[in-house]
């Protein structure tokens, strides 16, 4: 696969307009364990080389990855997250940390399965060149889209101008195979109506509306409906107290109907009319119904701090600069993961992947597997990581994983050291 890769890594580049990146020569291919009762695995290597001998060996694909890379802020924190370069071409200092992503984009992509999803935090330093990066590796056409997360109450108050309190989560599809599952309803109280048919409530018109809502862009959808004093509708007038009501807005132009004839008198019962003749379709509230994503994503369960305080419960200190809260991670795992699917995190940190995937699981009886990555290097000697006895980036991933089995005994999870090999490569 690696001559083939690297093809592509070259093609790439030259197309975005950054330098390549060789991948090293492998010794034969590493062994992938089969997972047998295992829930988590953490492989500790450089990521780059992780992903090539993971699409070298017969490891399972992929249905879910998250990452959270640096964002290239050019300060030191527990890693090195400056990878920026002298201003030159297109890109100008943004150009190496292109560079750094490319290949493991590609790399990541080639372990996922055709029904897999990918999904990527970042902030605004790097949003636009990460999404150029994106579109070059999974197709414009397979952006599922972009959230915007609300990370803090009040902003970043170093910022001129505007306190930035929001970050992106960039969210591809492998292929046109792969679909969002969505969330798990959280609000079945809202369905506050009901009929013989089951609750409930009324979010959305019959009347269409925006491209191709006019009458004459679809004639036989223009027709009318009658309702009563309880809402229900019909295509046929039986009796002399029904009101008859047009798609027509409240400027006085001739829309059209959602549905055709046909379909609207076999399925009227899904309609309900309000007093002044607006007619909604109604969202039933169904066994284990979910919900499509919005995509502003603002939760008390997302801000940094809780990400703190999290941190805090269990390493005993902040141990790690920038980490995820475990609610953003459960969410993004349930909608776009089912309850058998297999999650890779790449940069793993201290673990919140695997930590938020096992909550999911224990939450809606899922038998989701993770497979973390997570360098061996040595932390900062000053580092308060290492005045806890956390000698290396793996040690903290390591440490999660075991806080897990403590809270959970049933938890099972290996680890496979890959460090000699990443020793064999350059990138």
């Amino acid at each position: 696969m690696t001559n083939k890769v690297q093809s592509e890594i070259d093609r790439l580049a030259e197309l975005i307009g950054i330098p390549t990146t060789n991948l090293g020569k492998r010794s034969a291919a590493l062994s992938f364990p089969d997972f047998g009762e295992l829930n988590a695995r953490l492989i500790c290597a450089d990521n780059l080389v992780a992903l090539e001998c993971l699409g070298q060996t017969e490891s399972p694909r992929f249905d879910f990855c998250y990452i959270d890379p640096p964002y290239n802020t050019g300060q030191r924190f527990i890693y090195d997250d400056n990878r920026t370069s002298s201003a030159r071409g297109i890109w100008g200092a943004h150009t190496n940390w292109m560079a750094f992503m490319l290949p493991r984009l590609l790399l990541a992509k080639k372990v996922m399965s055709d029904t897999g999803i990918i999904a990527v935090s970042i902030d605004d330093y790097e949003h636009h060149r990460l999404r150029v990066l994106m579109d070059a590796v999974f197709d414009e056409a397979n952006h599922v889209g972009t959230l915007v997360v609300g990370r803090s109450k009040n902003g970043k108050g170093s910022q001129p101008g505007i306190s930035v309190n929001h970050e992106y989560v960039l969210i591809f599809r492998r292929s046109d195979k792969a679909t969002l599952r969505g969330l798990s309803e959280s609000n079945p109280e809202g369905y506050d109506k009901s009929d013989s048919h089951g609750s409930y409530k009324i979010d959305g018109l019959f009347r269409k509306k925006g491209d191709a809502s006019r009458r004459v862009d679809r004639p036989n959808m223009f027709f009318p409906l009658y309702y009563d004093d309880d809402g229900n509708v019909s295509t046929v007038k039986s009796g002399s107290t029904l009101k008859e009501v047009f798609p027509v807005d409240s400027s006085g132009i001739e829309r059209r109907w959602l549905w055709g004839p046909e379909k609207t008198a076999k399925e009227s019962w899904k309609l309900y009319a309000s007093k002044s003749g607006v007619v909604y379709v109604k969202n039933y509230l169904t066994a284990n119904k979910r919900v499509k994503i919005r995509s502003i994503w603002d939760n008390v369960g997302y801000l940094t701090e809780k990400a703190t305080l999290e941190v805090k419960e269990i390493y005993g200190e902040k141990v790690f600069e920038t980490p995820k809260p475990l609610t953003l991670i459960e969410h993004l795992v349930e909608c776009c993961v089912d309850e058998r699917g297999l999650v890779l995190d790449f940069f793993a940190g201290t673990g919140t992947t695997a930590h938020a995937t096992e909550n999911v699981n224990a939450a809606d009886g899922g038998l989701r597997r993770v497979v973390l990555v997570e360098q061996n290097v040595p932390t900062p000697g000053t580092h308060i990581a290492r005045t806890m006895g956390f000698g290396s980036l793996s040690d903290l991933t390591r440490h999660r994983l075991q806080y897990i089995q403590k809270q959970r005994p049933d938890y099972q999870f290996d680890v496979l050291d890959w460090t000699a090999e990443t020793a064999m490569g350059s990138a």
